[in-house]
């Protein structure tokens, strides 16, 4: 009898911790998706539209922001960040990028 429940609840654990593996993956996915649709709108944006204001900071590949300067650890080098498109006009629509959703968005 005591086998069985401990049988019962190592195949709960099992079954629990299938599920959450499957809704972590699935979640995931969503992320990494969101991300390339971003990408791609942001490219049809710089292909298509006046590019109006210029302060989403990044770093050249291969460096990271550190108060304001991009630095390359291993290669123990520095150089100034770099400037993306932050707001533009689409025949007469703005869009702006949001830094606290990390999206773009229609500026009303």
């Amino acid at each position: 009898m005591k086998l069985k429940k401990i049988a019962l609840v190592i195949g709960m654990v099992l079954i629990t911790a299938f599920v959450l593996m499957m809704i972590g993956d699935k979640i995931k996915s969503n992320v990494i998706k969101e991300q390339q649709l971003q990408e791609n709108y942001s490219t049809w944006l710089a292909q298509n539209c006046k590019c109006l204001e210029r302060n989403i900071i990044f770093c050249q590949t291969g460096f990271t922001l550190k108060n304001e300067v991009c630095i390359n650890e291993s290669a123990k080098t520095y150089t100034s960040v770099l400037l993306s498109c932050s707001e533009y006009n689409c025949s007469g629509e703005i869009k702006s990028w949001n830094n606290e959703t990390n999206k773009w968005e229609d500026n009303k």
